[in-house]
């Protein structure tokens, strides 16, 4: 028996679309988009009221952190995927599992088997090497054939350029996504947050621009001699900014992703040691800040990302020292960039989110035209979100900023003909 969804007076969100941003209603029947204009007459069996709320496409993560298998009082799967949907997203792509590690075909199938028929989709991320250690090549090409969307070691210092070398060349010829994080490890020994102003007043070792810049230095000469595509995961610093903006104008097959949190905040924000801010990337300077966000509009960043990393009290309530790295951001990723670049920009910067996103971590966009899947987000600019203990969907403690409130809300999502409210449940 067909099963169809009437969604009455949306506000389109579909750059390119003849209807963008315009009010419309939108007939799912079966799973599918089966018709989208203005004042349709109602037909479903189900019947939605978006009054005051944008539609666009479903919103993609292209990477964060789950513990599960290994540690789930930090984070679930059912709570990683219930937290990205109160967020906006209806498929995140995750390095998922601490003990064991999914460097194999059997956590990645099992990842991949669990991921599935939750609020959002879950796609494995394979790491690179074994362990995540950097010193030898991890099964990707068994992982990838078990569903293994991308691969990379996560926010590690960076294995050696042999390796990375051999993990472009390969990955190259199979088609499939290597990224990696630029960090040289001998230049960030014990360093705890960004080297400037603020780590000497707060006499905590510093992690140099250069730790960085050095390695993607690298990267991008090993993608030019390799005549390979390179993915950048975690650019903080400006001058990265202008390496990856030199590269493209080169020629290179390079595409640069930055952290949400490098956007939205500074290292002067860690000033009461706020063990919940102490991230990689690092949280940089306002300099480096300013020149991540007019890269994202200047389409020089091609990828935000959540970085979540959900941690518990006894790994972050602890000397700041020695906190665990991380924040659990997945369901403020939209409120924080709603703030950092406001609604008259939207076009470029929610882009990413909806096509771009999934662009960097090489899957296919989902859209909003007649006969595709019906994976839509809904959401309003107008409207606030407080981030509040207990109501974030993720069971992390390391939440940065509670009680902050943020402009914008998530009214909910649809994978096929089911809609989602966001909320905690």
């Amino acid at each position: 028996m067909s099963h169809s969804v009437f969604i009455k007076n949306a506000r389109l969100f579909a750059p390119g679309h003849e209807l963008h941003r315009r009010e419309v209603d939108l007939l799912v029947v079966d799973g599918k988009l089966h018709e989208i204009g203005e004042n349709l007459m109602s037909s479903g069996n189900e019947y939605l009221d978006m009054s005051g709320y944008w539609v666009s496409a479903g919103w993609v993560d292209p990477y964060g952190v789950c513990p599960e298998p290994g540690e789930p009082w930090k984070e679930t799967i059912v709570s990683y995927t219930r937290a990205a949907q109160i967020g906006g997203f209806t498929d995140v792509y995750a390095l998922a599992g601490s003990s064991p590690k999914p460097d194999n075909e059997s956590v990645i199938a099992q990842v991949r088997h669990q991921g599935r028929n939750q609020r959002a989709t879950l796609h494995p991320i394979g790491l690179a090497s074994v362990k995540g250690e950097g010193k030898e090549m991890a099964e990707v090409a068994e992982m990838a054939a078990v569903g293994a969307t991308a691969f990379c070691d996560g926010m590690q210092a960076s294995s050696s350029a042999g390796l990375r070398q051999k993990l472009m060349q390969y990955c190259n010829s199979l088609g499939l996504i290597y990224m990696n994080y630029p960090l040289n490890r001998s230049l960030s020994t014990e360093g705890k947050i960004h080297e400037g102003i603020v780590n000497l007043h707060l006499g905590l070792k510093g992690i140099s621009t250069i730790a960085e810049t050095i390695e993607l230095s690298v990267d991008l000469h090993l993608a030019q001699y390799n005549q390979t595509q390179l993915r950048s995961l975690g650019l903080s610093a400006a001058e990265s900014v202008q390496m990856i903006k030199g590269a493209k104008e080169a020629g290179l097959a390079v595409k640069g992703a930055v952290a949400v949190l490098n956007l939205y905040a500074v290292d002067e924000d860690i000033a009461e040691f706020d063990e919940n801010l102490k991230v990689l990337p690092p949280l940089r300077s306002d300099k480096d800040r300013s020149a991540l966000r007019q890269a994202v509009l200047d389409g020089v960043i091609d990828a935000v990302f959540s970085n979540h990393h959900p941690e518990d009290i006894e790994s972050k309530k602890v000397e700041f020292d020695y906190s665990a790295w991380g924040a659990a951001t997945l369901s403020y990723t939209f409120p924080m960039l709603l703030e950092v670049f406001g609604e008259a920009t939207m076009d470029i910067w929610l882009l990413l989110l909806t096509k771009k996103n999934a662009e960097f971590i090489g899957a296919q966009p989902h859209e909003i035209a007649v006969g595709s899947d019906a994976i839509f987000t809904f959401f309003s600019t107008k409207e606030t979100t407080e981030i509040t203990a207990g109501k974030h969907g993720s069971i992390a403690w390391n939440v940065p900023f509670m009680g902050r409130i943020l402009p914008g809300r998530i009214k909910g999502t649809m994978i096929h003909s089911c809609y989602m409210e966001a909320k905690n449940v």
